[in-house]
């Protein structure tokens, strides 16, 4: 009833690397309850790149925990002008 919906995950990514799959429910983000995007965003947003952090999840009507390490983002590329 509670959570974000993940409808896509990148391939290769810190969370396809640590298990998240595109249907998965997330509830959790280091011990934080998160209720919408926004939440989520600024959950992940505040984790420590490098360091590995649980992700409660749920798939279908199991419960998940995922250790998930966050990446550094890597900044836009410019277009040449």
């Amino acid at each position: 009833n509670q959570g974000v919906i993940i409808t896509g995950v990148l391939q290769n990514g810190p969370a396809a690397k640590g298990g998240m799959k595109p249907g998965d429910v997330v509830n959790a983000v280091a011990g934080e309850a998160v209720h919408n995007v926004a939440e989520l965003l600024t959950a992940v947003a505040a984790l420590k790149p490098g360091t590995s952090s649980a992700f409660d999840v749920q798939r279908g009507s199991s419960h998940v925990s995922l250790q998930i390490t966050p990446g550094v983002r890597p900044k836009p590329r410019q277009r040449p002008q």
